[in-house]
């Protein structure tokens, strides 16, 4: 890598180090003697768009967000492959704080839903961006693929006897074959460019303020309550054991609705959203196929959606009915 970033780039390094967090990509702090850069191979995967990246990144900074800043290399360009074929970014480097899941003060936990709709106001007519959740999402993530998905993944629990996600995906497999049928109008939902990975782990801090929001690979157009939802969730210390405080909550939608407006019908359908959303994704499966040094985050996510889904299950139509209220 050394000898990569001299040739591609001019850096002099004389120290690397591999970050620890994060699952999927690989992530480098690299120390140069004119400052501190970080290095990202970003996950083959069909969701990243690393090639996306850095032109996005320019245009947020220029719409006072805070994100990273990409360098180019000695070619003009923001990607560059190694002697391997693997593409990877180089980025400056960010001091910050990085708060762990449902760890937030309580100064981040507004700022976060602040930023969010900053954001989706800057971004609202950015062109060129991937539909994420959208018309191929409902068509492809069904209830009876992932039904399918979770008997496949219980096979793989049973097999090794990892009890509590055996009785998770028993559960999940159950909730399939009675979930009920839903339909949402994408014409009426507001959807727009959003990060596609908005959460705690992407958000660098400093003192009672947000440093950069990082990691937009995933950027694409996404129902904007989804992202907000699931912000909130992984942000808030209250939500640690899967339970939604509504009147938190409501709080966390009306600081983001100071930036950026949302429709009646996104209010209506933002749980409901959520709920199919991580129903029909299979996580455990993505625990048990990856192969990275940090798969337990893809076990994190699983168990804590599981968690959710019961509590929406029975209290998500109480939450739809305080939305819509305090419309």
């Amino acid at each position: 890598m050394k000898e990569t970033l001299k040739k591609k780039y001019g850096l002099d390094v004389y120290r690397i180090e591999k970050s620890s967090v994060g699952a999927g990509s690989d992530t480098y702090f690299v120390a140069c003697n004119d400052g501190k850069y970080v290095v990202k191979y970003p996950a083959q995967s069909r969701i990243n768009h690393p090639e996306a990246e850095p032109q996005l990144c320019q245009y947020l900074l220029a719409q006072g967000i805070p994100v990273c800043q990409f360098l180019k290399n000695k070619a003009g360009a923001f990607l560059t492959e190694d002697e391997n074929g693997r593409r990877f970014h180089v980025q400056r480097f960010i001091p910050g704080k990085m708060y762990g899941l449902n760890e937030a003060p309580d100064w981040l936990l507004a700022e976060s839903a602040q930023l969010l709709g900053r954001i989706h106001g800057a971004l609202g007519d950015y062109p060129g961006l991937p539909i994420g959740i959208g018309a191929d999402f409902f068509r492809y993530m069904t209830p009876e693929k992932a039904l399918r998905s979770y008997q496949k993944s219980l096979s793989i629990a049973q097999s090794r006897n990892d009890l509590d996600i055996v009785a998770d995906l028993q559960y999940r497999i159950e909730l399939m074959q009675r979930f009920p049928a839903y339909s949402f109008d994408l014409e009426q939902l507001t959807c727009l460019p959003t990060h596609g990975d908005y959460f705690i782990s992407q958000i660098l801090c400093g003192e009672g303020k947000i440093n950069a929001v990082i990691d937009w690979t995933t950027a694409c157009i996404h129902p904007v309550v989804w992202e907000i939802m699931r912000s909130y969730v992984y942000v808030a210390p209250s939500c640690k054991n899967g339970e939604i405080h509504t009147d938190e909550f409501l709080r966390y939608v009306a600081q983001y609705r100071r930036f950026a407006p949302l429709r009646e019908y996104d209010l209506g359908h933002m749980a409901e959203l959520f709920y199919y959303q991580i129903a029909v994704c299979d996580y455990y499966g993505q625990y048990y196929a990856s192969t990275a040094d940090n798969r337990h985050i893809y076990l994190h996510q699983a168990v804590f959606s599981t968690k959710l889904l019961r509590w929406l299950e029975e209290n998500g139509k109480a939450l739809t009915a305080a939305l819509l209220a305090a419309y």
